[in-house]
């Protein structure tokens, strides 16, 4: 499923085909995948009258008292029917109870669509940030950060 959103959302605006097999290689390799959530990566479907349209993938940082919202896809043709919006609130929900005091991202810079997105869920820009993610390719990304409301 991730290699099909990725192909049908970020090509041609946000990758092209030989980085979008890369990155998805370094990050969706069934390996890979299990070493996370050996980690703690936590994976979800999102799911809609029993088919899967999307998932995503949180990490609680608990010393940080900050949660990593690693990843959150949908499938092209559910964009902007409020899913992506129910997803993220979900994180939110998740969030508040493992009482962390913000969630955090990574999104590539050229992925306007998500980064306002993000914006209308309250994320806010903290920083611009070029990684190495090597063979000659880089992560351009935002770092995106929400602030959860402990005061009560």
């Amino acid at each position: 499923m991730a290699l099909d959103i990725w192909r049908r959302h970020y090509f041609p605006d946000v990758l092209n085909e030989d980085a979008i097999a890369y990155f998805w290689n370094r990050m969706y390799r069934p390996d890979v995948i299990r070493s996370e959530m050996e980690r703690g990566i936590v994976y979800e479907r999102i799911m809609l009258n029993g088919k899967m349209i999307g998932f995503l993938a949180y990490h609680h940082q608990p010393e940080q008292a900050r949660m990593r919202l690693n990843k959150l896809y949908l499938l092209p043709e559910y964009h902007g029917r409020g899913y992506g919006a129910f997803a993220l609130a979900h994180a939110k929900a998740i969030a508040e109870r493992l009482c962390v005091k913000e969630i955090y991202l990574y999104v590539f810079r050229k992925n306007e669509k998500a980064v306002r997105a993000y914006r209308r869920a309250g994320f806010v820009v903290v920083r611009a940030e070029v990684t190495e993610a090597g063979d000659g390719y880089y992560y351009d990304d935002y770092v995106m950060s929400y602030t959860l409301d402990r005061s009560g």
